[in-house]
């Protein structure tokens, strides 16, 4: 159960990447194994990480924007990684996209399971990236 609106506002990217989104307010959201999850006010994310070329088909942004906030969060913090390891912790973090974009929209559960297929495979090299 989410317990916070999603409030967020532009920030300009410093590269032609993508857009940035700052969060305006903490965001709160309960993960897939019950742990509540609170996001500070200032945390920047670029929703989905979407190639360019495939955003007509799977925007950036959608329905989708929490379950990409969370999933953007969970990689910047290698949350769980310690406790767990580097490929179960990665896979969790993937996971928790799927669980919170049906739980919005379980209309779109294919999309998001195509989303979900594409972290799993192309989200190695966003979880080795220095972070801060």
């Amino acid at each position: 159960m989410s317990n916070s609106p999603l409030i967020v506002k532009y920030r300009e990217a410093p590269t032609d990447k993508a857009d940035w989104w700052e969060l305006y307010e903490p965001l709160e959201e309960h993960l897939s194994d019950g742990t509540k999850l609170i996001i500070n006010a200032g945390y920047v994310t670029d929703f989905a990480s979407v190639p360019r070329c495939l955003w007509s088909a799977f925007p950036p942004i959608g329905k989708y924007n929490r379950a990409a906030v969370v999933h953007d969060f969970l990689y910047d913090l290698q949350y769980r990684q310690k406790e767990i390891g580097e490929k179960a912790a990665r896979k969790f973090a993937d996971e928790q996209f799927l669980f919170l974009a049906n739980r919005v929209d379980p209309k779109n559960a294919l999309r998001h399971y195509i989303m979900y297929l594409m972290v799993r495979w192309f989200g190695r090299k966003a979880w080795r990236a220095p972070k801060f």
